[in-house]
């Protein structure tokens, strides 16, 4: 029987596994026939013009790259249905290039001259653009591509659609779209040979708008192969004669990648010809990274799965170095033949590895398959690719973005077609960084405006202390700051303590308080206005205290001139609750208040809540221990079972909470006249913190056995004890109610 299980078992599962290794294979193929459609493609896009000669040794290379880039990003990425192939970005950025190149090397100089220039012009991006993405994902810095602006990622990549469309009519015509070939474009000799691309282009476009199914664009070749073929004869043409004429490209037989290449001709390298490109290349760099994350972030979307952008960074780097040294153009993810295993189930890293096999057969086996590609439909792919891209940053984001977001697209796409990418992409950069100066000056560097009557400082004090507090409060205000600080919003905080020093209605300010806690860091063109701040304190009396200032910032202000020294009118402070707490000191001490003296006793506090016939307190002490005891006695233990009320009757004490780390943190300060341990005695909860005393303080002690023996034999009296717990209780939480509103408003 057990056999028969097993044997059925057996039988079940290998189906199955057949099933999804023939899945895993079809997406696979499917992966690298577009691969293999899009080198050819982008090779006729970089070798065009003089270097068109060259085309059949740029697909080899582009085609070796496709096999690196692939197989090495399959494994080493965190997704395990990861494509990776050759991107028409860089290579719409390479093309750029490669033309500047060739125009620039002097005319005594062979072609072949040109095209190993360019080739080493491609090897160095592709490795430096390896070594720029090892270098983020090292450092872990992914996240800091995405801070580029939305509408300016569009700019840059509406105008790789503009330059792959221009760079599509060269591929099939030898001449560029531009106003100054329209009348050669319109010629009917050149007119048919740019016509069937734009008919390819065309219908896939629409039916991809139509249906987004993975089988369109590769059965679409195919019948495009398929039309083409049956055309020659049908006009009576011969694969000479289209060869010839141009419309197929020349023969890639003979070699591997770079036959063409020798090391004699490797000397003709023009180094300074590939210097002079370093704006492009840094180009490259930039587009690249974005390209990538955005398409590690799609990804992320389609599949419903967490990737790790640092790790793919490192994952492309590896591929890009490897591939870049064989001299391939730039490549990383791509979201649709990645989507593309998602969608029929073929979530494996043989995906990515057979679209890299299949790229490395063909190049080494069937390259001369290769020379039978024709020139419209590889000019279609390009064309159909800019048009994707110009529909997405220029219709789509006009009807999803805000329209100050939309007129930078476009104003970066007439950039690039008008005077170049470079332009466009120095243009994008300085508008990005006009919008993000004029966007960040109209964000508050002020968190919140609170005064002294609405937060206090974590001190617990006695009823009229506080209401003298509270009384006089308005003369304390608090600013708790946030961001980066530089001259326009410094000069905003200067005229914001300004104003409040002027406002008579408020009272006098005595004390205007900054918290630093949430600045990030503060420009040397700042720190004049905290200086004209300083100053103003000095001159019209009150004082001007820092709370928790970031090192940088101290360093700044120090290098600025800031004097940081105390005084009667400036103060810094490690944190806010210890400047507030200092300021309230100050308005104490001024009305005679401030003491760690004795306090009226509990029983004294007691006596507005007894009855008349009960004034006397004497009665209530007898429930009281009443202890002097020094610096450092624990009232309270954290974690301690609760058995006691404790109120302080002079001296001073430390709330204190122990984390899992064993680092105290102070939660408040007891000074005389408070009562602390309530909470516990009533909730019968154990200790959350810990109460120690910072010098010899007197306290009176009030048991929970105590309690209950004074509610069996003095009820009127326990009900007078309870009304005045209620009352403090009350009174806090007013406080933090009132903070609370504050912090909200």
């Amino acid at each position: 029987m057990a056999e028969n299980v097993s044997g059925a078992t057996a039988a079940g599962t290998a189906p199955r596994l057949a099933g999804r290794y023939l899945t895993v294979l079809t997406a696979g193929l499917i992966s690298g026939v577009l691969t293999i459609a899009m080198g050819c493609a982008f090779s006729a896009l970089i070798f065009s013009g003089p270097l068109s000669g060259y085309i059949a040794t740029g697909v080899k290379l582009i085609l070796f790259g496709a096999f690196l880039l692939g197989a090495i990003t399959a494994f080493t990425s965190s997704y395990a249905g990861t494509v990776a192939r050759p991107h028409e970005i860089p290579a719409a950025v390479i093309a750029l290039m490669a033309a500047a190149i060739a125009a620039g090397v002097p005319g005594r100089v062979c072609v072949e001259g040109a095209f190993v220039t360019v080739a080493a012009a491609i090897a160095v991006t592709g490795c430096a653009t390896g070594i720029f993405f090892l270098l983020l994902g090292y450092f872990k810095a992914g996240n800091l591509i995405r801070f580029v602006p939305y509408p300016v990622i569009g700019g840059f990549l509406a105008g790789t659609g503009l330059l792959l469309v221009k760079g599509a009519f060269g591929v099939m015509t030898g001449k560029a779209l531009t106003v100054a070939n329209m009348a050669y474009l319109a010629d009917p000799a050149v007119f048919v040979k740019w016509l069937p691309g734009l008919v390819f282009a065309g219908v896939l476009f629409l039916a991809l708008r139509w249906r987004n199914h993975y089988l369109i664009m590769p059965v679409w070749l195919a019948l495009s192969f398929v039309f083409f073929y049956i055309a020659l004869p049908v006009t009576g043409m011969s694969l000479g004669d289209a060869r010839s004429q141009g419309w197929l490209i020349a023969s890639l037989e003979g070699g591997g990648p770079g036959a063409a290449l020798s090391l004699s001709s490797l000397a003709g390298i023009d180094w300074g010809l590939v210097a002079s490109q370093t704006g492009r290349i840094l180009t490259v760099l930039i587009l690249s990274s974005l390209s990538l994350l955005l398409n590690a972030s799609g990804l992320e979307l389609v599949v419903r799965e967490e990737i790790d952008l640092n790790r793919e960074l490192r994952a492309t780097g590896l591929s890009n170095l490897v591939a870049g040294l064989s001299g391939s153009t730039v490549g990383f993810h791509s979201l649709s033949l990645s989507a593309l295993g998602h969608s029929m189930g073929a979530k494996s890293r043989l995906v990515g590895l057979f679209s890299a096999v299949l790229c490395g057969a063909v190049l080494f086996f069937g390259s001369s398959l290769l020379s039978y590609f024709p020139r419209p439909i590889m000019g279609g792919v390009l064309l159909f690719l800019g048009l994707a891209f110009l529909h997405e940053w220029l219709y789509e984001s006009w009807l999803k973005l805000p329209m100050l977001d939309c007129v930078l697209i476009v104003v970066i796409l007439v950039v690039i077609g008008m005077f170049g990418f470079l332009q466009g992409v120095g243009v994008g950069m300085l508008v990005a960084i006009v919008i993000f100066v004029v966007k960040y000056s109209h964000v508050s560097v002020i968190k919140h405006r609170l005064s002294g009557a609405d937060f206090h400082s974590n001190v617990d004090r006695a009823p009229d202390e506080e209401q003298v507090l509270s009384r006089q409060g308005e003369g304390m205000h608090i600013l708790k700051l946030q961001g980066y600080i530089f001259f326009g919003t410094a000069n905003d905080l200067y005229e914001e303590i300004r104003r409040r020093s002027n406002a008579e209605t408020l009272g006098t300010l005595r004390f205007a308080v900054l918290d630093f806690r949430l600045v990030n860091g503060v420009d040397s063109s700042a720190v004049n206005s905290f200086v004209k701040m300083k100053e103003q304190a000095r001159t019209r009396g009150y004082r001007l205290v820092f709370a928790q200032v970031p090192p940088d910032a101290l360093t700044s202000f120090r290098r600025g001139g800031l004097g940081l020294d105390q005084s009667d009118s400036f103060r810094v402070f490690g944190d806010l609750d210890r400047a507030v707490e200092w300021c309230e000191d100050e308005i104490l001490a001024a009305e005679g208040m401030l003491s760690d003296g004795e306090v009226r006793s509990l029983g004294e506090e007691l006596r507005e809540f007894f009855p008349p016939a009960m004034r006397d307190p004497g009665r209530f002490i007898d429930y009281l221990e009443r202890r002097e005891v020094p610096a450092g006695f624990y009232l309270i233990r954290q974690g301690d079972p609760p058995h006691s009320l404790y109120y302080l009757e002079s001296g001073r004490a430390t709330v204190d909470f122990e984390n899992e780390s064993g680092q105290r943190v102070r939660l408040r300060t007891l000074r005389p006249g408070t009562v602390i341990g309530e909470l516990g005695l009533y909730l019968r909860g154990p200790s959350t913190a810990s109460v120690v005393t910072e010098t010899t303080s007197v306290f009176c002690r009030f048991t929970s056995e105590a309690m209950e023996r004074m509610e069996r034999q003095d009820p009127e009296m326990a009900a007078a004890f309870h009304r005045f717990i209620v009352r403090r209780l009350g009174e806090r939480l007013i406080h933090t109610n009132r903070s609370l509103k504050a912090l909200l408003d």
